[in-house]
């Protein structure tokens, strides 16, 4: 960590400014170069002061401190931002989005804030075990939602004729069934088929019955007597 790095604190209780301030005063090469209780003195002394760090809770007066650390990251991308909050991922999310580098419970233990701090002027990152396992949380289910997503997403791409081939291809209906039924050309159809199977990742008329089947695709019955796309 460089030498001589300024730390200024924005917390509306005077008691948790002066815990700070003792605790990074034992700091090697930290210097608090100011304080602030509400938003706006915040921003304005961090950008006066050219804090190299900028410890805030996040439920300043006047000017929210997520707002404060959403502008300073805004204006100056380096600028490392130690956002202060409580066990609510109403309040994680936002700081973390408004480009926070670390978040810190209020009551983390003096090292856990030492380590914090350390870890931020020299370019990581810092969070708290709970602020940890919230991101880990929401990471999972981000991940076990995409694949929904992605199928959702790929069905809207298709066209409502491409929809109306995807239907009949899932009933068993070969190209030129469908071209009589849809009055179009055969090369229509086969560019339609086409189109869709590349959308869906499909490669056969068998996949998409079953996808359409897994997706509760009302799949009409064929007309009796008629021979299935499958024999």
């Amino acid at each position: 960590m460089e030498s001589g790095r300024n730390v200024f604190i924005a917390a509306h209780q005077p008691l948790m400014r002066e815990g700070l301030k003792v605790l990074l005063r034992g700091l090697e090469g930290v210097r608090v170069c100011g304080e602030a209780s509400d938003g706006r003195a915040a921003l304005e002394g961090c950008e006066r002061l050219g804090a190299d760090l900028a410890v805030i809770e996040c439920g300043l007066p006047l000017l929210d401190g997520v707002c404060v650390m959403r502008l300073l990251k805004r204006r100056h991308p380096s600028r490392r931002v130690l956002a202060i909050g409580g066990d609510d991922p109403a309040m994680l999310r936002p700081a973390l989005e408004a480009g926070a580098d670390g978040y810190l419970l209020p009551e983390a233990s003096a090292e856990e804030v030492r380590m914090a701090v350390r870890a931020l002027l020299a370019g990581g990152g810092w969070l708290s075990p709970w602020a940890a396992r919230e991101v880990l949380r929401d990471r999972r289910s981000a991940a076990e939602a995409e694949p929904a997503e992605r199928e959702r997403d790929a069905l809207a791409l298709l066209t409502p004729r491409e929809r109306e081939v995807l239907h009949l291809v899932a009933e068993g209906y070969r190209n030129r069934e469908i071209a009589g039924l849809l009055v179009v050309s055969d090369r229509t159809v086969e560019k339609h088929r086409a189109n869709l199977f590349r959308k869906l990742s499909l490669h056969s008329q068998a996949d998409a019955r079953a996808w359409a089947e897994e997706r509760g695709f009302a799949l009409r019955p064929r007309p009796r007597g008629e021979r299935s796309g499958f024999g």
